[in-house]
């Protein structure tokens, strides 16, 4: 057994356990429905034996009638159980779904961000959505398919031996040949829904980041060469499917019922020597016996189709939890208290790849209440240092020291409270102006949410919405322009009061009228806390205490605006080229 399998194993065994009152229930269900099952056939066996065989002249009417409606009653109660065994499976697997996907989605919310840089966001949906449906099939198929054929099939052989042992052996000639075949197919099968599985993955990976990235596409003609890739993804889809197709109707080349049917043959034949030379094997025990094996075969045959379906859910429970097997990345437990917004990088060095370092050695400090500004040329590192500031990220080496306490040691998710972040492409989600600035944090009044907004600079903005604060919001944004994204982004920082302020090249995508609004926010929020700014316009950041000019992921000029200006270094050139 291999690893994968026995993590597979242990989670379904945990689930499973969550919903056991549900499978003892459908089990005790599967064990009623099956003994009616089987009493239908008996009750027309006797009746064919002492009714129409042995009282052919003198019919027992009195006893004719009970056992009809002894007939009708097992038929009645056996239709009953069914539905309710088929009710109970169905609603442990909408259980199992439920919890699986909130077990899922609330360890995926404590990945690493490094987690989502290399997973597509694509197959993080699809495993969430169709895998864990999957699974849920995984179940429904374990429990109420494969397991209540599995009794079944035990009571009818028990039943066969009891009615005559030698027509008994005459079931059992087939079976080592069922378990061939069902090896054969079972082994295929994984194989092949693994494969099945993975493509569709891509395929739908492929979908939606195509579809995300739609206007670009157009934008650069560049239409044939994504169809051609998703055409390979597809086309590798379909030989897939094809290989499961023959499969599948290899499995249904009616194999199972095949056998049954010389099954029934052979007992024919024994019931006709019996019953010609001594008269052993009644007409009823023959009835018995058809119709105890075709229900045999039957659920035979529905195993070996019912086997594919278990492999594709069980390659689709290994992908599924291999996004559980991913570690959350782990936080201290040492709260910040009353945290004042001191930042200290001490040597600090860190890499997205192993080859490539961005930031090398790296040390400043910036003081409760200072403001500072990180500039450069894109890939120098500035935009790094703030996703170490958020543990987005973990140091390499050296140390990030919030308030003096090493970042590591912290609790984040506390800490996070006390501060805010703007982002260069802030998200809008779908909902209100009031949804987004909150972020559902009903502890934030309407009131303050508008009144950040206004803080920012957004009152024309805001005047010219019909139900201002409760205006809605299409999924990402849309109908908004990006400088009005950026200042509901921007109040939905100020409107927590943060003790430290980060903003990532906050302004970069608004216009030069719009800047002048949040510059004079960002100058009134600045007095009493601490604010880092990633700086694109330098213009914005003229009045902060000191200037970092990073390169190569190392400092190598700062101080203030007045200071580098003076200086002919790599800040005043920048500076000059933007001015004219």
């Amino acid at each position: 057994m291999t690893k994968k399998d026995k993590f597979r194993r242990k989670k379904l065994w945990a689930y499973g356990k969550k919903v056991r009152p549900l499978i003892i229930i459908g089990l005790v269900f599967t064990l009623i429905n099956t003994l009616l099952s089987l009493a239908g056939p008996y009750i027309i066996s006797v009746i064919l034996d002492s009714q129409l065989v042995e009282n052919l002249g003198a019919k027992n009417y009195s006893l004719y009638l009970k056992l009809c409606l002894a007939f009708l009653g097992v038929t009645l109660a056996g239709a009953i159980f069914k539905y309710l065994t088929s009710l109970a499976y169905g609603v442990l697997a909408n259980k199992l779904l439920y919890i699986i996907r909130k077990d899922v989605f609330n360890h995926v919310l404590g990945l690493p961000i490094s987690f989502f840089d290399q997973y597509p966001a694509g197959k993080v949906v699809s495993r969430i959505n169709n895998d864990s449906q999957d699974i849920k099939m995984l179940f429904q198929i374990l429990l109420s398919d494969i397991l209540t054929s599995l009794i079944f099939c035990m009571a009818i052989l028990i039943g066969l031996f009891m009615v005559d042992y030698k027509m008994g052996l005459i079931s059992l000639l087939s079976l080592p040949l069922m378990y061939l075949f069902l090896r054969d197919y079972r082994k295929k099968s994984t194989l092949y829904n693994k494969d099945m599985r993975r493509g569709l993955s891509d395929l739908n990976a492929n979908l939606n980041e195509n579809i995300q990235a739609m206007e670009i596409i157009q934008a650069y003609n560049n239409e044939d060469y994504i169809y051609e890739d998703f055409s390979d993804i597809n086309d590798r889809v379909y030989e897939e499917g094809k290989k499961l197709s023959r499969l599948w109707a290899y499995s249904s080349f009616n194999i199972s019922n095949t056998l049954g049917d010389l099954t029934i043959a052979l007992a024919t034949f024994y019931f006709a020597l019996s019953y010609l030379n001594l008269g052993l094997v009644g007409l009823g025990s023959l009835y018995i016996f058809i119709d105890y094996n075709k229900k045999l075969y039957s659920q035979i045959n529905g195993l070996t189709h019912r086997l594919g379906y278990l492999e594709k859910a069980k390659s689709a429970a290994d992908q599924l939890f291999e996004l559980l097997q991913v570690e959350s990345y782990e936080q201290g437990s040492l709260l910040g208290g009353d945290f004042k917004g001191r930042v200290e990088f001490d040597r600090v060095n860190f890499s997205y790849k192993a080859s490539e370092r961005v930031l090398k050695d790296l040390s400043f400090s910036v003081k409760s209440g200072e403001s500072a500004a990180f500039v450069g040329h894109t890939g120098s590192g500035k935009s790094t240092i703030m996703n170490l500031i958020y543990d987005f990220y973990p140091v390499e080496d050296g140390k990030i020291l919030l308030d003096g306490k090493d970042i590591r040691d912290l609790s984040m998710g506390e800490l996070r409270k006390q501060m805010a972040i703007v982002f260069q492409d802030p998200y809008i989600f779908k909902g209100t102006i009031y949804e987004n600035i909150s972020l559902f944090d009903e502890s934030i009044s309407k009131e303050e949410a508008k009144q950040a907004l206004l803080e920012v600079g957004a009152e024309d903005f805001l005047s010219r919405l019909d139900k201002g604060i409760d205006s809605p919001i299409a999924e990402k944004g849309s109908g908004f322009s990006s400088g009005e994204k950026q200042l509901i982004s921007f109040a939905r920082a100020l409107v927590r009061k943060p003790k430290l302020l980060v903003l990532d090249e906050a302004t970069s995508n608004v216009d030069t009228e719009t800047e002048k609004y949040i510059q004079y926010g960002v100058d009134r929020l600045k007095e009493g806390r601490t604010t880092l700014i990633i700086a694109h316009r330098l213009s914005t950041i003229r009045d902060v205490d000191t200037i970092y000019v990073l390169e190569d992921g190392r400092i190598i000029e700062k101080g203030n605006h007045n200071y580098l200006i003076s200086q002919d270094g790599v800040y005043r050139k920048m500076y000059l080229s933007q001015s004219n």
